[in-house]
């Protein structure tokens, strides 16, 4: 068969082969004898390779997108009938091709078949040789593949259509395509090489954080009621989803708790000059994770708000619950908690991993110089600040690119348990390459052993270790681009850096599903599947199973240098909610939340002063900043992990005291739990897995997976604000084979289910007559009350649950909502004609103008206490029964009358009627002051001037604010403790004067705020 006929055989119906080209591999060896070795024709038979251009164009918007296809015959020794994709190279971006002229190596004379002289004669001596750049570019100083042809009439096709297919593709020339994740450009193209997908890959390649760390359902194709998306990749997510997570349970024997300290510090190309021993010690974590001795619970402040966030049941506890539905493991297994790795010395880290920045400014450093004094200088001034400590750890590895120096030192005990070290370096300061900015990363294994070191034991047994898996680390120290005005360039910097810092991976090659492990059928991984072409593998530092940035970021804060300085300095706040103010207004947490850098990171709260830039002479401020550089956090440690460990972060601190640099240094302690597991049973467990999926995908009809529904009408009945209903819905797999699901919404644009609904699993995997239970279960917070009360009672729906490479299964919801008068705008409650459950309609309201003065609610709830004959000294200050804030709000809901009279002996009564107002306050869509008038707030100096503010109000606000206040006057003035004014304020001040978290100016502070309340209550 023609070799075009064989590559349109392997394409989908829409794709079409243009242009095919017969081609040598050059690799290693090939190379070798251009200079000296004569050419062996078997090896360029095992070598051969077919590149073809296929085109793809959509009927639909009129674009065509091209890939050049490198494939590979299965058999080198029979018919050469069937080919076998290796690697899918997308026609974009920096996607290029380069040619030249090859010269062979010396004829091979040493025949002596009579045909020799022929053979000879056919020994082509000039070749050409074409060298294929991906559209992402190549990693590091990797080589791009290199194929050499005689078929030069073939090629010159091939480039032409390249050449074409480049120019009219639509994609952005700076833009790289995640051919796994992408729904748009290229996604034709995922069927090529997501089916590939085999066990070697599932057990030896490590996993993408940026794409594990997403939800399942949100990696799969767009698809809803009567349009299936990709099916048969949606298969393959789900599969090798559902593999990895019950291979790694099930081959779980226990956990192990590794403590690490990070530290980060820009020097400012000085030498160490100070006793490093508190940023390099620390002090322990008063956060530590439960390790299963007795303690006293940690103190924190309560207010009556906080029951309610306890109680309220969150649906983000669902998956904790609902695991335990299809756990193979018992509760105990996962609540245990881990032993230390080194049990003998629990109390210092194990691992100590520093950041260093700015570590030499010299001319000659942009150079890449190689010395190694200052490191060895900053070494020696560590291991001098552990003290006594210092015999027991050594330096494990080390990178410096220029200023940058990344430093592991490891505990001697655990050193065996280390290994597969890895470094990579990459520079971004001047024309984009230099070292004075970039980055220096190390990767490495840590393998547990299966035994905690017992008293007086140096060392884990060697053979324990090799006995169990490893888990990967990955740490990165970078220096970012400076000033404020380049927040873009930081952002530029950081993505370049993810792109650039790769390690050279030596796992195991991946085989076929059906081939033995040690078989040599290369697969096709849209990262690693540089394998089949003759490149050096990379891993990327997201494909590890924790990752860390210590980083100098230069990310700054955009307000006025005079906000900053006077915020800093105001004693009105504590420390966290003025930290927590300013950096709204962060950089890095910007950069975040538009997902421009760092998405997918996490970052403990910032309790400590700014980090940059101090100075040490007449220029600086009262906190010793520089007066010409404003206050920032430019100093951060990062990090984000897999489910293959837990990371737990223990403490983020500054260090003030070390003052020889314009930055202070910052640590952070952490504690990882590691799976303690055997590799052979991993791997073994993956295999079988793989096995029981293996028709899967039902190649044909009959061996697609069937499910039934055993119920598929859900009642819910009633459904209140703030209480929790659950349904569970069991399905089965009635067929023979597996079987794969996911819910899909009724419209493409659609969410799967309503706001008020929450379903777990949303995806999963049915063995042959399996059962499962899904969890489905309504709730109504704040926001989705908001919006349910302006909607129709009847909250009818349809859930799709889609059989992937099958049939639609329609399940009906049905569920009556009431009405609450909680969650509303004030507005609207002035509007009400009666109690909100009365309302027939959601606008069955009294016209604008015939709005009484406040709500009902607050009238109801103020007259109450009023007349209440008990002790006031715990209203808003302590907590109270959790029923009772129930039955009141049910009152106000429904308009009955209390059930409690205002004369009752019960002491907890009041208290719930205070809560009840205080929740109620809070559940308002707008605060009762808005934050624009805020900063007048802070303007007014007395009672006089704070009355006239309230003239700035609408109707309904000021009656609230008058009712509320004189309330609060009330049990103030009887109070016999001289504070309670303050206590109360305290509280019930952010409520009312509730901050606009959208808001572009800096909130005023809880002090302010406080004051304010103060000329009314006091």
């Amino acid at each position: 068969m023609a070799t075009h006929a064989l590559i349109q055989n392997i394409l989908r119906s829409p794709d079409d082969v243009k242009v095919v080209l017969e081609a040598t591999l050059v690799d290693t060896a090939t190379t070798r004898d251009n200079i000296n070795t004569p050419h062996d024709p078997r090896r360029d038979l095992q070598n051969r390779r077919v590149l073809a251009v296929v085109s793809h164009k959509d009927d639909w918007d009129l674009t065509e997108e091209g890939s050049l296809f490198v494939c590979k015959y299965k058999s080198t020794n029979g018919p050469q009938e069937e080919l076998d994709i290796q690697r899918v190279l997308p026609i974009y971006g920096e996607f290029t091709i380069g040619i030249s002229q090859m010269r062979r190596g010396t004829l091979d004379l040493r025949s002596t078949s009579s045909s020799t002289p022929a053979s000879v004669l056919d020994q082509s001596r000039a070749v050409i040789s074409l060298s294929v750049t991906p559209a992402e570019g190549l990693p590091n100083d990797a080589q791009p593949p290199t194929f050499f042809t005689h078929d030069v009439q073939s090629l010159r096709s091939l480039v032409a259509e390249c050449r074409r297919l480049k120019e009219v593709t639509d994609v952005d020339a700076n833009a790289v395509i995640n051919l796994a994740q992408s729904t748009t450009h290229f996604s034709w193209l995922k069927p090529y090489f997501a089916k590939r997908t085999t066990i070697a890959a599932l057990t030896n390649m490590p996993q993408d954080l940026r794409q594990i760390n997403q939800p399942l359902l949100d990696r799969l194709s767009p698809a809803c009621a009567g349009l299936t998306g990709d099916d048969h990749a949606d298969v393959q997510l789900i599969r090798d989803d559902w593999i990895l997570t019950k291979a790694r349970d099930m081959s779980r024997k226990e956990r192990r708790r590794l403590s690490l300290r990070l530290g980060t510090f820009n020097v400012n190309g000085k030498m160490p000059s100070q006793d490093l021993s508190a940023w390099i010690q620390g002090v322990k974590p008063i956060l530590e994770v439960d390790d299963g001795s007795p303690s006293l619970p940690p103190m924190q402040s309560v207010s009556p708000l906080s029951l309610g966030e306890v109680l309220r049941n969150p649906f983000d506890r669902i998956s904790r619950k609902a695991k335990s539905l299809t756990s193979q493991h018992g509760k105990d297994d996962f609540e245990k908690s881990p032993s230390r790795v080194d049990e003998d010395d629990p109390g210092d880290p194990d691992m100590l991993v520093l950041g260093f920045q700015e570590l030499d400014l010299s001319t000659e450093a942009l150079l890449y110089s190689t010395s190694t004094a200052r490191e060895d200088a900053w070494c020696l001034a560590i291991f001098a600040a552990l003290g006594e400590k210092a015999v027991k750890y050594e330096k494990l590895a080390s990178k410096q690119l220029v200023g940058m120096l990344i430093l592991i030192i490891v505990k001697k005990s655990l050193k065996n348990s280390f290994g597969e070290v890895k470094t990579s370096v990459a520079g971004a300061g001047i024309l984009g390459v230099m070292g004075n900015k970039g980055g220096t990363a190390v990767r490495l294994s840590f393998t547990p052993p299966s035994h905690p070191n017992s008293p007086g034991e140096k060392s884990p047994n060697r053979d324990s270790i090799h006995a169990s898996g490893p888990t990967s680390f990955t740490f990165v120290n970078a220096h970012l681009a400076a000033f404020d005005e380049m927040v873009e360039k930081r952002n530029s910097d950081f993505q370049d850096l993810s792109k650039r810092l790769g390690f050279e991976y030596n796992g195991a090659t991946p085989v076929s599903p059906g081939a033995d492990e040690e078989g040599s059928n290369v697969t096709a991984n849209d990262v690693l599947a540089a394998a089949g072409m003759g490149l050096t593998q990379y891993l990327s530092v997201y494909e590890t199973d924790a990752l860390f940035w210590m980083v100098h970021l230069n990310y700054r804060v955009d307000i006025s240098d005079h906000a900053m300085r006077k915020t800093l300095r105001d004693e009105e706040w504590d420390n966290a909610p003025k930290f927590e103010a300013l950096l709204q207004f962060d950089q890095l947490k910007k950069a975040m939340q538009s997902k421009k850098a760092f998405d997918g990171f996490q970052e403990s709260p910032i309790t400590h002063l700014p980090t940059y830039r101090f100075s040490p002479g007449l220029m600086m401020d009262k906190l010793g900043y520089d007066l010409k550089r404003k206050p920032a956090w430019t100093d951060r440690i990062l990090y984000m992990h897999g489910p293959a460990c837990r990371v737990h972060q223990l403490s983020y601190t500054g260090h003030p005291q070390i003052g020889m640099s314009d930055h202070r240094p910052v640590a952070a302690d952490f504690s990882v739990d590691v799976d303690l597991y055997s590799s052979e049973l991993r791997k073994a467990t993956v295999r079988k897995l793989f096995n029981e999926v293996e028709h899967l995908e039902g190649e044909s009809t009959h061996d697609r997976g069937a499910l039934k529904i055993e119920d598929t009408y859900v009642d819910f009945g009633t459904i209140s604000y703030d209480k929790t209903i659950e349904r569970k819905l069991r399905v089965k797999n009635t067929s023979k084979s597996p079987s794969a699901f996911r819910f899909v919404p009724i419209q493409i644009d659609s969410p799967i289910h309503p706001e008020w609904l929450q379903i777990y699993p949303l995806t999963g995997i049915l063995l042959p007559n399996e059962v499962t239970e899904i969890l489905i279960r309504a709730y109504v917070d704040n926001p989705t009350a908001l919006l349910l009360n302006q909607g129709p009672k009847d909250l009818s729906g349809t859930l799709i649950l889609h059989t992937v490479l099958g049939k639609d299964h329609f399940i009906s919801v049905s569920g009556e909502y009431q009405y609450t008068c909680f969650a509303n705008k004030l507005t609207r409650l002035t509007r009400l004609r009666g109690p909100i459950r009365s309302m027939d309609s959601p606008n069955d309201l009294l016209p604008e103008n015939h709005s009484i003065n406040a709500p009902r609610e607050i009238m109801r709830l103020v007259n109450w206490m009023m007349t209440s004959t008990a002790n006031t000294d715990g209203m808003f200050l302590t907590l109270a029964p959790e029923e009772t804030v129930h039955v009141i709000r049910e009152c106000l809901d429904t308009g009955n009358e209390f059930p409690f009279p205002p004369d009752t002996s019960d002491p907890e009564i009041p208290l719930a009627f205070a809560v009840t107002l205080l929740r109620f306050l809070d559940s308002l869509a707008d605060p009762i002051i808005p934050a624009s008038l805020h900063p007048q707030c802070l303007q007014t100096s007395n009672r006089d001037e704070a009355f006239e503010l309230l003239d700035d109000l609408p109707p309904g606000s000021v009656n609230v604010w008058i009712s509320v206040t004189a309330f609060l006057h009330f049990i103030c003035h009887a109070s016999e403790k001289q504070d309670h004014a303050a206590l109360v304020a305290d509280v019930i001040a952010p409520i009312l004067l509730r901050d606009d978290p959208s808001s572009l100016t800096l909130p005023i502070s809880p002090g302010n705020k406080r004051k304010f309340l103060m000329y009314f209550i006091s």
